[in-house]
């Protein structure tokens, strides 16, 4: 496994989230989730910046780790391990009662997010 694949791929998937839920789908998302552009701009975003970083790079080194193990075609092992974790989230999502508006957005840019880092793989790794 190649961890400064892995980092670069998580950082990457950091860029998308910062184009996905700003400019892509920010208004929609805020929407969805109950806030408004004063009570994001009251908050500190530098907590939550580094948390999802964090976050994301741990996940490309999962995500890395697994493909890198397993004896499948690599995007079919991608698209598996983006299924476990867009299926284990909806169930939060119905019991939260949150709007199917909420799941599009946030799963749609897992699978985004995933299928990045299983590119990265499949080229680099």
């Amino acid at each position: 496994m190649n961890i400064i694949i892995a980092l670069l791929a998580g950082l990457v998937a950091f860029a998308v989230g910062a184009l996905w839920y700003t400019v892509l789908f920010g208004k929609a998302w805020m929407k969805a989730v109950g806030l408004d552009e004063e009570t994001i701009q009251k908050g500190s975003p530098v907590t939550p910046m580094i948390v999802t970083l964090l976050v994301e790079i741990a996940v490309a080194l999962v995500v890395s780790f697994i493909l890198i193990h397993l004896d499948l075609d690599i995007y079919i092992g991608g698209l598996l391990i983006a299924a476990a974790a867009i299926l284990s989230a909806i169930k939060n999502y119905v019991f939260e009662m949150k709007p199917f508006k909420l799941i599009l957005i946030n799963e749609s840019y897992k699978l985004v997010t995933i299928m990045i880092m299983t590119a990265s793989v499949a080229f680099f790794g």
